[in-house]
């Protein structure tokens, strides 16, 4: 099976960018899509969310409650890195900022690479694609 992918990118004023991939059949009609993918969340799945924006920070977590997801919140990527070391095993994903004051996240990212076999998703409202890319 192919791998689809989608790249979307709002208009520059929000500067949003949503990157999507799913494993599935090699058509990209948006019927041969839905077939692939079932419309549910994987309830019960531990998401470890890191964003310095507060409000940011809420709404991924209300949005992921939504989705039946066990959430827990950090407002800063040191604390996040010395969670995830405390409680090795306890999270399924980290879903990161990519600008935050104390660490930025892809040194999240590389110390998570390194030290454990977790997913990490970034995510950045910076609207250039190097900043998403390469974390400038």
């Amino acid at each position: 099976m192919a791998a689809l992918q989608t790249i979307t990118q709002s208009s520059v004023s929000t500067g949003a960018t949503s990157y999507n991939s799913c494993k599935g059949a090699a058509s990209t009609s948006a019927s041969a899509f839905e077939k692939v993918v079932p419309d549910q969340f994987p309830a019960g799945l531990r998401v470890l969310v890191v964003d310095d924006d507060i409000t940011t920070l809420r709404v991924l977590e209300q949005m992921s409650r939504k989705c039946h997801y066990d959430v827990t919140t950090c407002s800063e990527a040191t604390v996040a890195l010395n969670l995830l070391r405390e409680r090795k095993g306890c999270f399924d994903v980290v879903l990161s900022d990519v600008h935050m004051p104390d660490m930025d996240g892809y040194n999240l990212l590389e110390h998570v690479g390194l030290e454990m076999d977790l997913p990490v998703i970034m995510m950045s409202a910076d609207g250039r694609t190097s900043a998403v890319m390469r974390g400038d």
